[in-house]
């Protein structure tokens, strides 16, 4: 079919990419520091699994630990979230899909959650406040590496 004059070809990848900010003013990266200060050893191996698992599926409906997309306010923005299980805690990362990029997640920050709570309890606040500055072009973005099956 690729004779056919009618097939739309889409440039892009075939896997998706994991981006993250880091704030132009001060260099800070929510993300990365979450993931640094507040996840262990097993929490650090069960995210980077679920990337890796992921970056692999094309439909994000079907990701491993896709919950859907949050409500309240931070609906406005289209937040989702992943969670995952590590010692004993249920994590959460809220992302959004990049505009214009195909294929391509934007991972804002992590926290834990408990009892319909989540911790910190601004998390969702924080998330939706990055967007803003993702908007404003107020950040810059650095790709998650995935390992690649060896």
């Amino acid at each position: 079919m690729t004779h056919n004059k009618k097939v739309i070809d889409f440039e892009g990848p075939d896997v998706w990419t994991f981006v993250e900010c880091a704030f132009r003013s001060s260099g800070n990266r929510p993300l990365e520091d979450w993931y640094v200060d507040k996840l262990s050893e097993e929490g650090k191996f069960l995210f980077d699994s679920l990337l890796k698992t992921n970056h692999k599926t094309k439909d994000p409906r079907g990701w491993q630990g896709f919950r859907g997309f949050l409500k309240g306010k931070a609906e406005h923005y289209r937040i989702w979230e992943l969670g995952f299980k590590a010692d004993g805690r249920e994590y959460r990362v809220f992302g959004i899909f990049r505009k214009n990029v195909r294929r391509q997640a934007i991972l804002l920050g992590g926290c834990y959650h408990k009892m319909g709570i989540y911790m910190p309890p601004k998390a969702i606040k924080s998330a939706c406040d990055l967007v803003k500055e993702i908007e404003a072009g107020r950040v810059e973005f650095y790709e998650r590496k995935i390992e690649s099956d060896l």
